[in-house]
């Protein structure tokens, strides 16, 4: 684009100095028609000098409008480069507000495997604690049915005794 951009600036800088150079013949066949006398060899020579005036002048306007054309052509390109540039800026704005949220993201995983592997670590704890305090349980029951099994029997030898 920039390329372009300079191409453009070079062609309004030719054509510029094209208008000038036709501007400088313009004036001088103007002097020649106004210095010519009116012999028929003189009016052909002020013909064709017209008519070369003319041809100068058609040239002139369509110098004139080439100029206007890349002048407003270089104004569409400066535009559409600025136009660009701001577009790439908000794209780097965009991939670095995304790279923020990727990285937020993954340290929200990391967060979230950590919670989980506590988890899965207090969970076994629990049952591991679990099963000890029911080994305790029944070790527990074991003890109470003995008690139980004992007193009935000391009561079965108290009332035995008793008779």
């Amino acid at each position: 684009m920039l390329a372009e951009l300079q191409h453009l600036q070079t062609l309004i800088s030719r054509l510029t100095e094209q208008l000038q150079t036709k501007q400088l013949e313009n004036q001088q066949l103007q002097e020649q028609l106004a210095a010519s006398t009116s012999s028929p060899e003189d009016e052909q020579a002020r013909q064709a000098l017209l008519q070369q005036l003319e041809f100068l002048q058609n040239q002139h306007n369509q110098n004139e409008q080439d100029k206007l054309d890349l002048a407003n052509r270089h104004a569409e390109l400066e535009l559409a480069h600025e136009q660009l540039h701001n577009d790439h800026h908000a794209l780097i704005q965009q991939q670095s507000n995304t790279e923020q949220r990727i990285n937020t993201l993954e340290q929200e995983k990391l967060r979230l495997e950590n919670e989980s592997l506590q988890y899965v670590e207090t969970q076994s704890q629990l049952e591991v604690e679990r099963d000890a305090l029911v080994r305790k349980n029944d070790f527990a029951k074991q003890k109470v049915e003995a008690i139980i099994h004992r007193l009935s029997m000391l009561g079965q030898t108290a009332s035995d005794s008793s008779h």
